[in-house]
Formats: structure tokens, sequence, C-alpha cells
């Protein structure tokens, strides 16, 4: 009995000191890294939260967690989505690779606006879609890890003030209303990965959207713009650029910059074929959509 205490003192103090001499978050990073592979996804789980234990504001640490968590809850057969938490925490402390994967990830478990307001800590995902709604009212508000919002097909006219009580959205659909102003304060969406605008009755894209770095997937589609804003090349994610059924004569140089556009869709808008020529020119690896003049 008295030998198997001191082997429980001993080894307690060994974790001790090890715990002591090995407090290099990287470490338990790197072996975390270790046991995904091995697809130990639990002990993947417990390294990743000793590294943040250790520096709290380790963001790769955060994103390997969520991993993890998601691949266990795979493995046995589960969903939780509470592994968005850790996505969201890995955006804020600058891990950009965590935008792409919550936004593959997070968006499993839709809920309506009812069913959200029971747990809107955990309503990462809300559908709103389809019913008459006008306007996005401070409801809102309590939905601070929202991080994707279907308000398509209904008769709203304003956003309201979304983007200050839901700064972690990563996708936002707006398509099929009645939006004729985009607030400049869109902007503050700084995770926004998709944004779809499609077939309301916008006139104008205030400069300030071209701040949002991450949005990959612009639908400004059926609208009445006669311009977008010049500083689009800002917006060096973008992969796909709806920008079709409006009044557009011409893209602004900086397009130009969109080194990673995969598509462009200019169908059903005026413009010539000196400008269709340039564009080609200026996006060699970008499939250009346009009508024959």
């Amino acid at each position: 009995m008295k030998t198997s205490k001191k082997f429980l003192l001993t080894f307690a103090l060994l974790g001790l000191f090890s715990f002591t001499f090995n407090n290099d978050p990287n470490t338990f990073l790197n072996k975390g890294l270790n046991n995904i592979a091995k697809e130990d996804y639990l002990q993947a789980i417990s390294n990743f939260t000793m590294a943040i234990s250790i520096q709290n504001d380790l963001a790769e640490a955060y994103y390997h967690r969520a991993i993890s968590k998601d691949l266990f809850g795979k493995k046995q057969g589960f969903y939780n989505s509470d592994f968005c938490l850790d996505f969201i925490d890995a955006m804020k402390y600058g891990y950009n690779p965590a935008i792409e994967k919550l936004y593959e990830l997070g968006r499993s478990e839709c809920f309506l606006l009812k069913s959200a307001a029971l747990m809107p800590d955990k309503a990462f995902c809300i559908d709103i879609s389809s019913q008459n709604i006008n306007s996005i009212s401070n409801q809102f508000s309590e939905f601070g890890n929202l991080v994707s919002l279907n308000a398509s097909n209904n008769g709203l006219q304003d956003l309201g003030t979304i983007y200050n009580s839901c700064p972690y959205i990563i996708a936002l659909d707006l398509g099929d209303n009645d939006i004729s102003y985009i607030p400049s304060d869109l902007s503050k969406l700084q995770y926004l990965y998709e944004l779809n605008l499609s077939n309301n009755s916008i006139e104008n894209i205030p400069d300030e959207l071209t701040q949002l770095e991450a949005v990959t997937f612009l639908n400004l589609r059926g609208n009445k713009l006669t311009s977008i804003p010049k500083d689009i090349g800002n917006m060096k994610s973008i992969k796909l650029l709806d920008l079709s059924l409006n009044k557009i004569e011409k893209l602004p140089k900086s397009i130009s910059a969109l080194e990673n556009l995969e598509t462009l869709v200019l169908s059903g808008n005026p413009i010539s074929k000196t400008e269709i020529k340039r564009l080609e020119t200026d996006l060699p690896n970008t499939k250009i959509m346009f009508d024959v003049q």
C-alpha cells in the first residue's frame, strides 16, 4: 500500500515537473497535429487545449481543436456544432484559414428564428427565408455567435444593424428582396466569405465594401448598378463575381488585380466588345461570361 502511494506521488510530481519545464505551447500544438494524423482525436483535443491554456491567443490551436472535434464527432456518428466556437476564436486571433473551414463545416445545422432563440449562444446558422419579413430588427442582438444568415426571398428594405450585433457572419444571403441601399457599415463584417445581394434594387455599392477582403463569392446579379467601386481590386479573395443583369458598361482597371478570380459573369449588361477584349487580356485565367453583341 505504501509502495502504491509512493508511486502515485512520484507520478504526480513527475507530471508537475514535466509541466513546469514543458510550457511551450508549440510543443503541445505539434503533439496535437501528430495525434490528428494518428486519428487519436480525443488526445489531440487535449493537446490543443493544453496549448491554449498556456497561450490564450494561439489561433492555430483553436483551429486544429475545432478540426479535431469535428472529426471525433464524425467518427462517433454525431454532429456537435460546438467546434464553431473554436473556429470563431481562431478567426478573432487572425488565422484566416478558419474562415473557409467554418464556411464549409459550420452551416450544416440551421435553425428557424424561434428555435434559435431557445439557445442563442449555439445558433450559428439561422434561416428566415421566405417569411415576408420587411426588416431585420434588433432581435438578432442575442445571436452573437451567428456565422450564417439566410434572409432571402422576403420584403427586406434595409439590413438593420446586424453588422454590429453579429460580427462573425461569414455567409449572408439577402437575395430576392427590396433592398435599394447598402450601408457602408456592412464593411464591419470583416470575416464575410459569401455575400448574396442578387435580385434587389441596388443602384450603388459603397466604396467601403471593398474592405471585405475575405469575400470569396459575391453575387450582385439583377440590380440597377451602372458601376462598381474603383477599388474592387482590393478584394483579392474573390473567386466568383456575378454582375449579370445590371446596367454596367465598363469595369474599373483595378479588376485586373483579382488574381484569384475564376468566374466573372457579365451577361445582361451593355458592355462593348472592346471592353470584353480588355477584360480577357487583363484576366487571362478568368472565365468571363457575357452576351455576344
